[in-house]
This record gives structure tokens, C-alpha cells and sequence, in this order.
């Protein structure tokens, strides 16, 4: 027994130079792949339209753009803030909700569920086309950027009128006003 305890304690000792052995050899592989990659900075070095290089949490130019921009004398901030003002916080929802709805209800009728089918498969198949598409377009330098710059402003516009609505309720539960 004493000799099979010895013989684990050999094979211990052997294991954890085999052990420290690989992980030497992990870091050797690991040293030689990153110096043949690419410097994932290099992109950010030029100055064109990718904004990398200046460092911002917040895309600031959509933040400006959604201040700025304005379509038939009002922002976008303020048509989100009257979207949400009349319709509720999902309201910038509520047509792809009023699209599924009539297509669940055109599914619930006798000769519906046929056509109800159909459309469904026609609008999923749309939709996968789209996003294949817009995935595409959203991975190319100059028209990737523009498609976030559009993203980026829709959604600082939402928490722009978000926060413009909490704030005049917060303003007016105080003041009575």
C-alpha cells in the first residue's frame, strides 16, 4: 500500500511539471498568434468618418443631430416627445404591435388562417431578407456608420423625450404648476 502511495506521489509531482510545461508552451503559442494579428487600434488611428479616436461613451454627433435635425419645423425630440406625451412609452412601438395584431386577428377568421398563412410566411420572408440586408449594409465602413448614426439618433431622441416628460412631471408633482 505504503508503494502505490509513493508511485501517486511521483506521478503528482511529474503531473504538475507536465502541467506547468504546457502552460508554458500555451503562452509560447498564445505570444507567436498576437504578434501576427492585425493592431486592433490601427482602424481608430485614422480620421475619417470613424469617431473611435476621440474615445466617446456617447455617440455625441447623433446626440446633436437629434437636437438639431428638424423635419417640417420640429425636431425629433420633439415629435418622439409628443409620440410618447399622447401614446405612452411604447408608444414607438405601437405600429409593429398594430401590425402583428391585425395579423393575429386575420389568423383567427375561418378563411384567415389561410391568408393569415401566407402572410406570415410573405412577412417573415421579408423580414430575414431585410435583416440579412441591413446586416450587410451595417458591417460596410461608410454606410454601416451612417445606418448607427440613424440608430444612435433614434434612440437618444426616445431618452431625450423620455427624460423631458419625467422631468416636467417631476417639475409639475412639485410645484402644483
Amino acid at each position: 500500500m505504503r508503494e502505490e502511495f509513493r508511485e501517486a506521489d511521483a506521478w503528482a509531482a511529474h503531473g504538475s511539471e507536465g502541467v506547468a510545461a504546457a502552460h508554458e508552451i500555451g503562452a509560447y503559442i498564445g505570444e507567436a498568434i498576437s504578434a501576427r494579428l492585425p493592431d486592433p487600434h490601427a482602424a481608430a488611428a485614422r480620421r475619417g468618418l470613424d469617431i473611435r479616436w476621440m474615445r466617446l461613451k456617447y455617440n455625441v454627433p447623433a446626440i446633436l443631430f437629434a437636437l438639431l435635425v428638424t423635419w417640417g419645423g420640429r425636431s425629433t425630440v420633439d415629435r418622439m416627445t409628443a409620440s410618447v406625451a399622447e401614446g405612452g412609452v411604447f408608444a414607438p412601438l405601437g405600429w409593429v404591435l398594430m401590425a402583428g395584431l391585425v395579423l393575429g386577428a386575420l389568423v383567427l377568421l375561418p378563411i384567415g388562417s389561410w391568408l393569415g398563412t401566407a402572410l406570415a410566411g410573405l412577412f417573415a420572408s421579408v423580414l430575414h431578407g431585410m435583416v440579412r440586408l441591413f446586416g450587410r449594409a451595417w458591417k460596410t465602413p461608410y454606410i454601416g456608420y451612417l445606418l448607427r448614426l440613424l440608430v444612435a439618433v433614434a434612440v437618444w431622441s426616445f431618452l431625450i423625450a423620455a427624460g423631458r416628460l419625467m422631468g416636467r412631471a417631476v417639475i409639475h408633482f412639485l410645484t402644483g404648476a
